[in-house]
């Protein structure tokens, strides 16, 4: 476990000596990997479907907010349904301006969990987000991982039903093309569904871990997790989706092994050391239990010069006071320092008694 510790101080270190370009690297990293998907998923615009235009928008985005993912995402979802149909698109625009209106309502600080859910969904393993949602922050947080969710079921119906609305004129109508689109858009049971079980989940997760109990986070989301599990199992079986139950046990797995290691990056304690403390005032009693973090001391590394150019010793041999004066070193070493000078100077002053001595007797 030490060596987790320190790799973890060595990570937290360095990402605060490199904080900015760090940011701009990950959202790059974040960008392209949504465009990536979108392209993936539904590249009907060939022109904005290519590399190169793919890494010039998520450059273009790691030198914004982050917020610009995703107001560059529905840019680009919107060009691509375009493309397939205008009616498509028009309901499309619809539905993400409903979105963003709701996001920037409650989380306008969360751009990266709407991508981010969008992607985990992608990668079946969606239940990091409102599992992370509860832990790290507070539960109007979940209105950006609504957002990504509604998004990634969006793009996914379109991506069924490419066949119907790629249709030509003469087989279908503009308000037949819009009844499709708002039918997948409203009358959607698995994404009803998975709304509420990470609504449910993200407020179980956030009031556990709240709790004064020991091991809060691990408690918080094992029981998120389990909740999560049972109502989505039940849901799945109801709605005859028996081919989606695997991956959500492979991906309740894997959440469980990333919530570990999001407890070992940002909240990580010694519960051996727990103290607890009463005190009062005028009007309260107060009971507070104090829980220290695990924190490893940097080891402090002693290099002891035991020779040296001119910079550190003048040309008798003497060492130099104004290294003694500039550079701090631990008490033992200063005391080493203050007697090899105490001799040498010493050992002038009997020279020079010597060579006055000597010159009276000449």
């Amino acid at each position: 476990m030490t060596t987790l510790y320190e790799t973890r101080d060595r990570i937290a270190r360095f990402y605060g000596r490199n904080e900015k370009v760090m940011q701009a690297i990950l959202k790059f990293i974040l960008a392209v990997t949504a465009f990536g998907m979108i392209n993936h998923q539904i590249g009907y615009m060939k022109q904005f479907a290519n590399v190169p235009v793919t890494f010039l928008l998520a450059l273009l985005c790691a030198l914004l907010p982050a917020n610009a993912v995703v107001v560059v995402s529905f840019g680009l979802v919107a060009v691509h349904l375009y493309a397939l149909s205008i009616e498509v698109c028009a309901v499309s625009v619809v539905l993400m301006l409903v979105t963003a209106l709701l996001y920037f309502r409650f989380s306008p600080r969360d751009g990266y969990n709407s991508v981010l859910t969008a992607i985990l969904f992608q990668l079946r393993i969606p239940y990091v987000m409102p599992v992370t949602v509860g832990l790290t922050k507070e539960p109007k947080s979940m209105g950006s991982v609504f957002c990504g969710t509604v998004f990634y079921f969006f793009l996914a119906g379109v991506k069924e039903n490419e066949v119907v609305f790629s249709a030509p004129a003469e087989d279908t109508t503009s308000i037949s093309m819009v009844s499709i689109a708002l039918k997948q858009m409203l009358a959607g049971k698995e994404l009803m569904l998975v709304l509420i079980t990470f609504a449910v989940m993200t407020l179980i997760v956030y009031v556990v871990r709240r709790m004064s109990i020991d091991y809060p986070w691990t408690v918080a989301f094992i029981s998120g997790i389990v909740v999560e599990t049972v109502i989505l199992l039940c849901g799945y079986l109801i709605l005859e989706l028996d081919e989606k139950i695997i991956w959500l046990l492979i991906g309740n797995v894997i959440t469980i092994l990333i919530s570990f290691a999001e407890q070992l990056m940002f909240f990580n304690l010694d519960y051996s050391r727990t103290e607890r403390v009463q005190f009062e005032d005028d009007e309260y009693y107060y009971y507070v239990k104090a829980v220290p973090k695990i924190v490893l001391t940097e080891k402090e590394k002693q290099v002891k010069t035991i020779s040296g150019n001119g910079s550190r010793f003048t040309d008798s041999g003497s060492i130099s006071r104004s290294v003694l004066e500039k550079e701090p070193r631990p008490d033992s070493e200063q005391r080493e320092l203050r007697q090899a000078a105490g001799t040498a100077m010493r050992d002038r002053v009997d020279y020079g008694v010597r060579y006055t001595s000597r010159d009276k007797e000449v």
